[in-house]
């Protein structure tokens, strides 16, 4: 049988020098850079975590999203932001997983109402950069034996799709 390689091609806007290029990746060497990424993550190498991981939640990639979601959220490698946290955590959340969704809904329910109308702004403002409609990301459920633990499995289309920078600090976010 033969095997169909998605090709991802992506146009990252470069606005210091006001310069496009392309990205090409395919999907297996997306998949590896993913599994490498949460691996690093789970070994406590949060900086190289964050260099295989960064880029793909900036694509729509889920699991990517909800890893970086982390590691603002407890300031792993990165500064501790619970804005930016639950940005990412939002908008990884749009896999529909029951518990990425609880988990949002529940750091959610503890913010106060002035924090809750920040988070919806910064939820809403990555659903249009990093969202699965604005990345042209699709994402489907499968269980893996022998846990049959739910993971989610996502694939870009082949369109282009504009690259945004990750909000490194508050100071950058749209509110």
């Amino acid at each position: 049988m033969h095997k169909f390689l998605i090709t991802i091609l992506i146009l990252a806007v470069l606005p210091s020098c006001q310069s496009n290029r392309a990205i090409i990746k395919g999907i297996d060497a997306i998949q590896k850079q993913e599994r490498k990424g949460i691996k690093l993550y789970q070994q406590g190498q949060y900086a190289d975590a964050y260099e295989a991981l960064g880029e793909l939640a900036t694509w729509g990639y889920k699991d990517a999203q909800y890893y970086l979601a982390f590691m603002f959220l407890k300031g792993q490698h990165l500064e501790q932001s619970t804005l930016i946290g639950m940005g990412w955590l939002g908008v990884a959340a749009e896999s529909d997983i029951k518990e990425w969704v609880n988990l949002y809904n529940a750091l959610y329910a503890k913010a106060t109402p002035q924090m809750r109308t920040k988070i919806d702004a910064v939820v809403a403002d990555y659903k249009q950069k990093f969202g699965m409609k604005a990345q042209f990301v699709s994402c489907r459920k499968t269980q893996t034996p022998p846990s049959m633990k739910i993971a989610i499995k996502c694939t870009k289309e082949d369109k282009i799709s504009k690259v945004y920078p990750i909000d490194l600090d508050e100071s950058q976010l749209n509110l």
